[in-house]
């Protein structure tokens, strides 16, 4: 009998379990046909249930939306799975694949505060509750910008940890000097080890972005066994869990500074 995995006991850099949440459109069906007669009720269904942190559509290369991916503060499997599979969308068919992963979401820039028109008031009544008193930007009030989707898996045949105590300066420097990502996340298993990373940078280059990951000293040194580049359109961000590693506070501070006085 296989021995059972030990939970990973050490603390989250985020504080917190949350569950990622990656939806793929089926391309043999009419999504729009499907998804008109359930917008309303799906819509209902976020307001009364709905916990994302972050939330983004999936471009393709024709700048169609192709899918999904959010990451949600619910802290049970079970509990995200009641929440996606009750959705009208699910039940009407719209997804062909669904994966649902537990990450670590230890980096937020609060300063993207924003949600879609019609839930802007409900994430606004939220924030307020907590004692957070930033406005809300609706995305329809946003410019369409694209950014970039980076997901990074751990190489298996490597010693990823040795990799990153000898190289986590450098790393750390490489972030500071050209990072542009408003989030970020450690991927984990279901025993809450790290298996790799995702984040979401405000580019609109994609060979930046190509060239901020390759020169990165981690992919340099061989941690990651596949990297992959996404274009997103970031549609919404609860800008009450704004956070950043302790190494990079006062450099994310500095960005948002500089957004108001610019504004």
């Amino acid at each position: 009998m296989a021995e059972d995995k030990k939970m990973n006991t050490t603390p989250l850099l985020g504080g917190k379990l949350m569950f990622m949440v990656r939806r793929t459109y089926a391309t043999d069906k009419d999504i729009n046909a499907l998804r008109a007669p359930q917008e309303s009720a799906h819509q209902k269904h976020l307001l009364k249930y709905g916990q994302s942190v972050v939330a983004s559509a999936i471009i393709d290369k024709d700048r169609k939306r192709v899918g999904s991916v959010s990451i949600s503060d619910i802290n049970t499997r079970a509990d995200v799975e009641r929440y996606i599979y009750d959705d009208p969308f699910t039940k009407a068919g719209i997804y062909v694949s669904i994966t649902i992963n537990p990450v670590d979401l230890y980096k937020i820039d609060g300063s993207y505060n924003r949600a879609p028109a019609w839930f802007s008031p409900e994430l606004q009544r939220r924030q307020q509750a907590a004692g957070y008193n930033v406005p809300v930007m609706p995305t329809s009030d946003v410019r369409a910008k694209t950014m970039f989707l980076v997901r990074r898996l751990y190489a298996t045949d490597r010693d990823v940890e040795e990799i990153r105590k000898a190289y986590d300066t450098d790393h750390n420097k490489h972030l500071l000097k050209y990072s542009s990502t408003v989030v970020s996340a450690a991927i984990l298993d279901d025993v809450n080890n790290r298996i790799g990373g995702i984040s979401i940078s405000d580019t609109n280059d994609r060979a930046a972005i190509e060239r901020y990951v390759n020169d990165d000293p981690f992919t340099i040194q061989g941690m990651f066994s596949s990297v992959e580049i996404e274009e997103v359109d970031m549609y919404k961000l609860d800008g009450s869990y704004n956070r950043a590693p302790g190494w990079f506070e006062a450099e994310m501070k500095r960005r948002q500074d500089a957004k108001k006085t610019s504004k």
